[in-house]
């Protein structure tokens, strides 16, 4: 009798699962991710990081292509159109999802489990991505070291690789500095230089047969591997010191660019084609590529991966580096195409028109913006509220039509892909888009209840939706439990496993106070 008298007097003990972290004493739970995952060690880092990923090689290499190719100065209409209703607000909208949760593409997807498919596909666009990224960088790098010489071998023809079709157009002058010749029929040293020496394309019939391994290109690629591998060693807090040089180094050589491109002899002509719009046309950086790669994965699994990051980022850099050797073969320009072309197309479209709809519908546009509120100390102004809500999705949508009914197949010059090529690039982008249904699927079939039921529970945020920190958790997120995995909402594990009232009170007073808000915004 004493025995059941005591067991009766003797305290509740709460469960695991329930207890905060002032319930769980001094015991050391090896829960703080925060510290093991790495954060930027000041302001300027993070500045640098995200300039660093908007400015790199695309702005030497794809932006000036487009432009010429679509028009000249009427690219610059299109461009800051999108660039002001997409660009600017879902770059915030995805910094502030990051930001807020310090967790990668795949574990932000707790703000909404069924939508995790999202981040999966992401994920694999990025991959995708930054297989045919750092060739691009080995190009760079195959260049860089062809040039440390007085003798610049694309000067000049007369060498091996060159046809009689070659021409030094600069040394072709007459007397009164006109050229004489029809150079319609001719190729300049500098182009027959990159297609039949750096590619050596001659090499290959097309995407089917790719020929042999360019071994200068291939330690090339190495290189750039090595580069991206040490650049991310430790994480943010190695690549937020390199962003010093690689964030500002693109704009320095765009001002040399700018300089040597307007004394060069009818520099004018190209100024005047982008100063002159043809309106017609309108009617037709590395390393955080695979950082966002790695941080994905070691955020879903940080009790394996995160004490062995450096070893998960080496095999990743590996595995990308043997992917990339077909780019690296005669007819590996071709599969460069095919990827660039493919797979960050319609795909990237529908991942990002998923996220928006997610956050702002699913999630609700208030709670957003009160998470952005408590980390900032203000909320969104009415110009990105409309954006998130209407004017992104809707423009990304008409964009996505657009591609489809516009569809042309891939060339590159005068070749023309076969048909089982342009399938398997329509496959790429099939694949990440078909990994939102798929990631739906299963968070569906983890979830209890009818499908209605489960389908509410999937899309309500995980339990431990919030800050990573503790002491960052105010407001709402004060009741919310540190430490779980489980991708179920508070109130689900309440009812399963028992637990405190107060707890229970305080998600039933959160959950009334949102659904008042979303009504007053109906």
């Amino acid at each position: 009798m004493k025995k059941l008298q005591g067991a009766h007097l003797r305290k509740p003990v709460t469960p695991d699962l329930l207890m905060t972290p002032s319930d769980q004493g001094d015991v050391d739970l090896d829960v703080d991710f925060a510290a093991d995952r790495g954060n930027w060690t000041g302001k300027l880092d993070f500045l640098l990081s995200c300039i660093g990923y908007c400015v790199g090689l695309g702005n030497v290499w794809r932006f000036p292509y487009r432009a010429y190719t679509n028009g000249g100065g009427a690219f610059l209409v299109p461009y800051f159109l999108m660039l002001a209703i997409c660009g600017i607000p879902l770059f915030f909208l995805e910094l502030s999802l990051g930001q807020f949760s310090s967790l990668g593409p795949l574990a932000v997807w707790k703000i909404s489990p069924l939508f995790k498919g999202a981040g999966a596909a992401m994920l694999l666009i990025v991959g995708l991505v930054a297989i045919y990224y750092n060739m691009i960088i080995a190009y760079v790098l195959f260049y860089l070291f062809a040039s440390l010489t007085s003798d610049l071998p694309w000067e000049h023809c007369g060498n091996w690789w060159n046809t009689e079709l070659c021409l030094e157009h600069r040394g072709s002058k007459d007397g009164n500095g006109a050229l004489p010749l029809n150079l319609t029929c001719t190729v300049s040293p500098s182009e027959e230089y990159w297609s039949r020496y750096v590619l050596h394309i001659q090499g290959s019939q097309g995407i089917g047969s790719p020929g042999e391994i360019r071994w200068n290109l291939c330690l090339c690629l190495l290189l750039a591997w090595v580069i991206v591998f040490l650049c991310i060693l430790k994480g943010v807090k190695s690549s937020g010191k390199v962003v010093y040089f690689t964030a500002t180094f693109p704009y320095l050589i765009l001002l040399m660019l700018l300089v040597r491109g307007v004394t060069l002899p009818g520099a004018w002509k190209g100024i005047q084609f982008y100063l002159t719009p043809q309106f017609h046309h309108l009617l037709s950086s590395k390393f955080a590529f695979l950082e966002t790669i790695v941080t994905a994965v070691t955020d879903e699994f940080p009790y394996y991966l995160r004490p062995k990051k450096v070893v998960f980022s080496g095999l990743i850099c590996v595995a990308m580096y043997l992917m990339g050797l077909i780019l690296t073969t005669d007819g590996g320009m071709y599969w460069l195409v095919l990827l660039d072309d493919y797979s960050a197309s319609f795909g990237l479209l529908v991942v990002v028109i998923t996220t928006c709809l997610a956050v702002t519908r699913v999630y609700g546009i208030q709670r957003f913006c009160r998470d952005i509120h408590m980390m900032l100390g203000f909320k969104p102004g009415l110009y990105f509220r409309a954006c998130w809500l209407f004017l992104s999705p809707a423009t990304l949508l008409a964009l996505l039509v657009y591609s489809i009914v516009k569809y042309q197949p891939s060339e590159y010059g005068s070749y023309r892909f076969p048909p089982w090529a342009e399938l398997l690039g329509i496959l790429m982008g099939l694949l990440s888009c078909l990994m939102i249904p798929a990631g739906m699927l299963v968070a569906v079939l983890r979830e209890e209840g009818s499908f209605w039921e489960r389908l509410q529970q999937a899309s309500r945020p995980a339990m431990d939706w919030g800050p990573s920190l503790e002491e960052n958790r105010t407001g709402m997120y004060v009741a919310t439990l540190a430490g779980s995995q489980s991708p179920k909402p508070l109130m689900v594990h309440m009812r399963k496993y028992g637990g405190i009232t107060s707890f229970e009170n305080t998600a039933i007073e959160v959950d009334r106070e949102i659904a008042e808000e979303e009504e007053s915004m109906m």
